[in-house]
């Protein structure tokens, strides 16, 4: 397949020329499921696609009429942290206020608007029509040397690493070493971060391609909402150029067999940042974590899973379980924190140091007109009454699962139904969270992020772990069984039941399980298996109903997980396959292809809400879900633990394949790590060490045959053994270690110096003043004693 001449098409420029040259472009064959493509990225840093009319084989309607186009025009081009923005609004050719106008002219001006923000911004802008000659894309380019990236940076307040030759400047000076940057206790140096000035430039490390895409879309925000031009039809989409070289890097560093090795893992995680930034870094770094530290719990699953079918009884089984249950809640306690710790030093080095944003992201669907003050309580409002609604009708599977005879067939079908109830509830948040959040009008893209995560997980969270919760807890004293005497009880709860044939021991323990409720004598929901046998082994009535359940639906959680990474790759697969099909057929005259680079990835599913190409959100959700099923009930099944690990490491790949191969490029968003996720795998942990302290005391072998009060005495001791052990770990293993401390304050002493080494010193504004007229002697008035009399 030969190389096409890109200079030889007849695309028309709306400014600044090809940016070809004439050079021949190759042809790229990327690693993973797609088709050569011809590289057109260049030194592009932005891509917009505007639709053409339907006369040109568009989408724009060119005979609509526009209501109220200058009120639309404004929402394009007022800026309220820019008031220089209002300047556009006068230069409008076609757009006058109270006046409609005709789609075709709205769009012209729009379109010519927009053209010279680009022009007077000195970015360098592209043409070249699409495949089906619909649409246009327009590339902006912003040149990674020279007077506008440099403006633009210290315009916005862009902060950059220093040039470690800057240190060079750096005299040594008490606790600092100066000459050279400091080095953490991993042995990487840490650069320091500081402001970008156009005096101090030859201090600061040069620009890269993730910093013009950032600087471009900052600098963009003042003057122009692309968000508002894409809902008005204006453009059809936007999205950074992306990186064949990057692209091709990840793939072999990530996705290889290599990608397992802990240098390529971290290898991996800073070629995400370099093109996705550093929100995707940080989930991908905690992905990663997750993965390894799950080994741990796959390696006890898996041992529990030999020895329970090899050496261990029953009673040994169940004994062997409450252990599982007891490691767990201790690695829950103690997991998080070791990332932090970890976290804190590359947050450091990436210069992230700062959980607020330095430039602030507005949300596209805020309207600063509109004022709800009051509308987060009714939202929160809202989401706890689906709760409630929610467990009315777990209630209700649960109790009709239980009075279910086991030889019926709704009982073998009784899991896959409460898991339809789980999922079908998480189904319906995922569409009703948005709506509800979207009536707080939000200011910030943060500030929407945030509270649209907090309300998803938290009733998707609660979704996904109240049966299990509720079976194990709950159960006892919903499907309790009550009657005159003892013997008429267990009758009910046991067929068969003799009161004659049963040991002392067991009758022992029969009464310990027995309580009162309204003058009778009552017995749990959950009684063990074999009312012979209640002294050596107490294995409850409820646990096959729970394994069966927990089994059930942590399956179909992997599967419906799986489904959902795969199928946007094979959509995506065939989609560009019928475009590259499409290609060639038109080419097949020169027997070549000129299906591009930039074309494919306009085919790409974008990174948003609800999208086949992912989004943030869900990511992140969908890893919650599994991950507090593991560590909340994992110990039911402990086998379940094998599996998760084996999912996150597939998942994680997928994911991976997913973001390279079928999204869209994303615009690389700055983290200081996990945001409102760190919070929310925090709480689930806490729950992980409460649930399996409750397993062992209220569920599992021997602490479900102790006495109720007993029970809850061992519950409050456990926990907080647990609780003060997580502490301990936080004593011992800060956040913040002592060599970032040390760091810090070395590069704020490094950045304050060089600061003052550029342009004028306080010398060249300050007139000195006189000082002649004090003595600071420390005898002013000669004094002499006797002392010095006698010395003399």
């Amino acid at each position: 397949m030969r190389s096409v001449n890109i200079s030889d098409q007849s695309w028309s420029l709306l400014k600044g020329g090809n940016g070809d040259g004439g050079e021949q472009r190759p042809i790229l064959q990327l690693p993973g499921a797609v088709p050569p493509l011809l590289d057109d990225t260049g030194d592009c840093t932005l891509i917009l696609i505007f639709p053409r009319d339907q006369r040109a084989g568009g989408c724009v309607d060119h005979h609509h009429t526009v209501e109220d186009p200058y009120d639309l025009a404004c929402k394009v081009f007022l800026s309220g942290d820019n008031p220089h923005s209002a300047d556009t609004l006068r230069n409008f050719q076609y757009i006058k206020e109270g006046e409609e106008l005709d789609m075709e002219l709205y769009q012209a001006d729009i379109r010519a608007r927009f053209l010279e923000i680009l022009g007077h911004s000195g970015i360098i802008v592209n043409q070249f029509p699409s495949l089906d000659k619909d649409e246009d894309f327009v590339t902006l380019s912003l040149p990674l040397e020279g007077p506008t990236i440099q403006f633009m940076a210290q315009r916005l307040g862009y902060s950059m690493p220093l040039r470690r030759e800057a240190y060079a400047k750096v005299k040594p000076n008490g606790p600092y070493p100066g000459l050279e940057p400091m080095k953490n206790f991993d042995g990487h140096e840490v650069l320091a971060y500081d402001r970008f000035s156009i005096e101090g430039k030859d201090h600061f490390s040069s620009f890269r391609k993730v910093d013009a895409i950032r600087l471009l879309e900052f600098w963009l925000d003042r003057w122009v909402s692309l968000d508002v031009m894409q809902e008005q039809g204006v453009i059809s989409g936007y999205y950074p150029c992306p990186d064949p070289e990057e692209l091709e890097d990840m793939h072999h560093t990530i996705l290889s067999c290599s990608g397992f090795l802990p240098a390529n893992q971290l290898k991996g995680i800073l070629s995400v940042r370099r093109y996705f930034g550093d929100q995707m870094a940080f989930f991908s770094r905690f992905m990663m974590h997750l993965c390894n530290a799950l080994i741990y719990l796959a390696f006890i699953g898996a041992g529990f899973w030999i020895a329970r079918r090899t050496v261990l009884g029953d009673e040994q089984g169940e004994i062997g379980r409450t252990a599982v249950a007891a490691f767990v809640s201790v690695w829950a306690a103690i997991m998080l924190q070791v990332f932090k710790r970890h976290t804190c030093r590359v947050r450091q080095i990436w210069g992230v140091t700062s959980d607020e944003e330095p430039i602030v992201q507005l949300n596209p669907d805020w309207d600063y007109e509109l004022k709800r003050s009051n509308c987060g309580f009714f939202v929160n409002l809202g989401a706890l009454l689906y709760i409630v609604v929610y467990v009315a009708a777990i209630f209700s599977v649960l109790a009709w699962q239980f009075q279910l005879d086991e030889k019926s067939v709704l009982y073998s079908y009784s899991s896959l139904i409460l898991v339809a109830v789980i999922k079908g509830g998480n189904l319906v948040w995922s569409k009703l969270a948005p709506c509800l959040v979207s009536l707080e009008n939000l200011r910030t893209e943060r500030a929407y992020s945030e509270k649209l995560s907090a309300l998803l997980a938290g009733v998707k969270l609660f979704v996904a772990n109240w049966p299990f919760f509720s079976h194990a807890f709950l159960t006892n004293f919903i499907e309790k069984k009550c009657g005159n005497t003892l013997e008429e009880v267990a009758a009910d709860a046991w067929e068969g039941f003799d009161a004659t044939q049963v040991s002392s021991e067991s009758m022992k323990v029969l009464k310990n399980l027995a309580f009162r409720k309204d003058d009778k004598i009552c017995l749990p929901g959950c009684v063990p298996d074999d009312w012979r046998k209640m002294d050596s082994f107490a294995g409850t009535t409820c646990d096959d109903d729970l394994r069966a359940n927990l089994m059930t639906y942590f399956f179909i959680l992997i599967a419906v997980e799986l489904a959902f990474l795969l199928l946007p790759i094979v959509l995506s697969y065939v989609e560009i396959l019928k475009e590259y099909r499409k290609v060639q057929s038109a080419d097949a005259e020169e027997g070549s292809s000129t299906y591009t680079f930039l074309q494919w990835e306009a085919k790409k599913f974008p990174y948003i809400f609800d999208s086949w190409g992912g989004d943030k959100i869900n990511d992140y959700l969908e890893v919650a879900i599994s991950y507090s099923v593991i560590v909340c009930w994992g110990s039911i099944s402990p086998v379940v633990a094998v599996f998760g690990c084996i999912q996150f490491f597939v998942s994680y790949r997928l994911r991976i394949y997913r973001m390279l191969y079928v999204t869209r490029r994303p615009q690389p968003r700055v983290a200081a790590g996990l945001g409102i996720w760190s919070s929310i795998f925090q709480t689930i942990n806490v729950s992980a060490v409460a649930m399996n302290v409750g397993l062992i005391c209220f569920f599992y072998y021997p602490g479900n045959t102790l006495p109720l009060w007993k029970r809850l005495a061992l519950f409050l001791i456990a926990e907080h053994v647990v609780l003060m052990l997580q502490s301990t770990v936080q004593f011992l293993i800060p956040e913040s270690a002592h060599d970032v401390e040390e760091i810090k304050f070395y590069n704020e002493h490094t950045t304050s110096l060089l600061r003052n080494t550029t342009g004028k010193t306080h010398r060249d504004f300050v007139q000195p003043t006189p000082f002649s007229h004090i003595n600071l002697a420390t005898n002013p008035e000669n004094l002499v004693t006797d002392d010095d009399d006698d010395s003399a």
